[in-house]
């Protein structure tokens, strides 16, 4: 038997409240079911590849928050409402039950049957087949038992005993490979910097016959779901006809933190073996011909070279990429403790220099970024401009009791007040000392690169690039174009996956993105992980900066930058004007600056990437004539024109 109306309208109260609307409306009455335990809609809704909380979270997005101010008394119904519970009243009389026993399954149906309310229209929005979720909801038993069956899961024999999944992940895989008999996990395959897990399958049917094999890719459920939704909006239209897809929805599971997406890929010819590599397994070697002979054409022509010239703010493309500029612990405001400061757009940076440890601050008209329900913690933004500028000048606020508050994603927060726990800097200064320097990381200049000598040090020089301008090229890009995200297939045919932040940006951030996964795991395994290692690898990409020849006499050495170079000779093709690098070097710096907070990369990587931001950095204070950069600008807050 499915929940009774008591129930349901118990949860749509507490959202009604929440939310501060102070009536019931047919979103309350959804969220109610949503919410529900074991429920038939929450369950409906995981077989179209959501989740109920990522459903009542879009929901709250579109409704948005009412105002504090209560208007009336009690929580009357919506006209729409009230529509919706006759029609399920009906449903219920015609199933031989009275009015008192409206069930979840003739609530569901009856909104499905008035078809026009903030739900349906959410979830059109998210491409769910109402039609498909009608049936269902008519056909189920009245007692909702997932329909999972045990599907088989073999390993073989190159797959690492070190690589071994934990419960979620076996979880998903079955519910992912729901109808088949079994599936074999081939390897997993290397993937970047996050917590994603990429696992190379080849599935066997119910008859027992082996299926393509396809690219799984397990993450946190938000992150899933928001990958698919930008794949919908920015890949689907754009990819070449031979490579991978994301065919099926994603699969999700209340009962577990991760979600699963499954990469199809294209049939080899003639039967042949056409499972994807990474294309780390190409080597420095073979690499970069392959980016410039496969890569780059082949999505080039949607991606890459459909651009066209936009003058931007650093900030507003890559400040999103650094840690949050504050850590707050939130508190109730305090009349006889007013805030010390006031943040509300436009952000001024030396606004946010004045802020101190301790200081109580207010934040106005910021907008909801992420939810960490588990851990209290909210991340709020900007909320303006592109997809990038939205997310800049991150805050995190700790310490928020999100049982009580309805925190959503893209909510604007008219005012929210804390205490300042940490800022960026520190941030960043702690990152760079579990690299174990042997330098001040507050020192003005980095030591060891004579030829670039004095080489400024990034992590105190950061904050006047991002205020500086660019003239630089806009168009659809991966966003996070690394080494792990790029297959290669039959033929050497060029897969990329993972597009979770695919959207139209700065063009030349996918390449610096990629030379600064190439510097950290082609060139640091050969040169070694120490510092004294890491400053000679520095000096060939400082030869590579000014188009000179590496000074080793070790053969490997010029091979490990062979990808660089072939990374260069792409972005070269991509840059605004031609010869003219500091639009590069300012994608550069920020992304290697970005790389030095992952703890996922090699220390020897993120020591490379330290100096790589670094040198960057002095290419744009030098720009000296021959590699193209202008002279008569500098950092000094006159606009960087590249």
């Amino acid at each position: 038997m499915t929940n009774p109306l008591r129930d349901i309208l118990i949860n749509a109260r507490q959202e009604s409240i929440r939310m501060q609307h102070y009536y019931i409306g047919v979103e309350h009455l959804f969220i109610g079911m949503l919410a529900l335990q074991n429920g038939l809609t929450g369950a409906l809704i995981e077989e179209q590849g959501l989740t109920p909380d990522y459903l009542i979270d879009a929901i709250r997005r579109t409704t948005g928050k009412g105002v504090k101010l209560r208007m009336w008394a009690g929580l009357p119904n919506s006209p729409r409402a009230d529509i919706v519970l006759s029609i399920a009243n009906d449903l219920a009389i015609e199933r031989g039950k009275d009015v008192d026993q409206i069930s979840e399954r003739d609530l569901l149906l009856a909104v499905m049957e008035e078809n026009d309310s903030v739900p349906l229209r959410v979830l059109r929005k998210l491409n769910v087949d109402t039609a498909v979720l009608k049936r269902e909801a008519a056909n189920r038993q009245p007692k909702y038992e997932g329909r999972q069956s045990y599907v088989q899961i073999e390993f073989s024999p190159s797959f690492s005993a070190l690589d071994a999944l934990n419960d979620d992940h076996l979880f998903i895989l079955r519910r992912m490979f729901y109808g088949h008999d079994r599936i074999r996990i081939e390897k997993k395959l290397a993937g970047g910097y996050s917590s994603a897990v990429l696992l190379l399958i080849t599935p066997t049917n119910s008859e027992g016959m082996e299926e393509a094999p396809v690219v799984a890719k397990i993450d946190a459920q938000d992150l899933i779901l928001d990958e698919a939704q930008r794949y919908d909006l920015h890949v689907r239209g754009s990819l070449p006809s031979l490579t991978a897809r994301l065919e099926d929805k994603p699969t999700t599971a209340d009962a577990c933190e991760v979600a699963g997406l499954r990469y199809t890929f294209v049939a080899p010819p003639n039967g042949r073996d056409g499972s994807p590599m990474s294309v780390r397994e190409l080597g420095a070697e073979k690499i970069g011909h392959w980016l410039k002979s496969e890569l780059f054409p082949t999505f080039g022509k949607t991606w890459w070279m459909q651009r066209h010239s936009y003058r931007f703010q650093v900030w507003s493309e890559y400040d999103y990429l650094l840690p949050p500029v504050l850590t707050i612990e939130f508190q109730q405001e305090d009349p006889a403790n007013p805030p010390k400061h006031v943040l509300r757009d436009p952000i001024r940076r030396g606004k946010l220099a004045e802020i101190e440890y301790g200081d109580v601050i207010a934040i106005e008209g910021f907008t909801v970024q992420r939810v960490f329900r588990d851990k209290g913690i909210v991340h709020i933004a900007n909320g303006r401009g592109s997809d990038a500028a939205k997310r800049a000048y991150k805050i995190s606020v700790r310490g928020m009791n999100l049982s009580d508050a309805a925190y959503y994603r893209g909510e604007p927060i008219e005012r929210i007040v804390g205490r300042v726990w940490k800022n960026r800097d520190e941030l960043l200064h702690a990152s760079a000392g579990a690299i174990y320097p042997d330098f001040d990381t507050h020192a003005a200049i980095l030591p060891g690169i004579p030829e670039a000598d004095p080489l400024p040090n990034p992590l105190t020089g950061y904050t006047a690039l991002l205020e500086q301008y660019v003239n630089g090229t806009l168009s659809k890009i991966h966003g996070d174009l690394h080494l792990g995200n790029v297959l290669v297939g039959t033929h050497e045919a060029p897969f990329l996956i993972d597009f979770a932040e695919a959207r139209v940006g700065h063009v030349l951030m996918d390449w610096a993105s990629l030379e600064m996964s190439a510097l950290a795991e082609f060139v640091v395994p050969v040169y070694g992980s120490n510092w004294e290692s890491v400053r000679e690898a520095a000096r060939g990409l400082y030869a590579i900066n000014r188009g000179e020849t590496i000074a080793s006499s070790n053969p490997d050495h010029d091979a490990a930058f062979r990808p660089i170079k072939a990374i260069r000779s792409i972005a070269g093709e991509c840059l605004n004007t031609p010869d003219k690098w500091g639009e590069y070097q300012v994608a550069l710096a920020m992304c290697s600056l970005r790389a030095i907070t992952w703890d996922t990369m090699s220390v020897g990587g993120r020591r490379l990437l330290l100096y790589t931001a670094a040198l960057a950095f002095h290419e744009l204070q030098s720009r000296p004539s021959r590699t193209g950069f202008d002279t008569d600008t500098d950092m000094g807050g006159t606009p960087l024109e590249t």
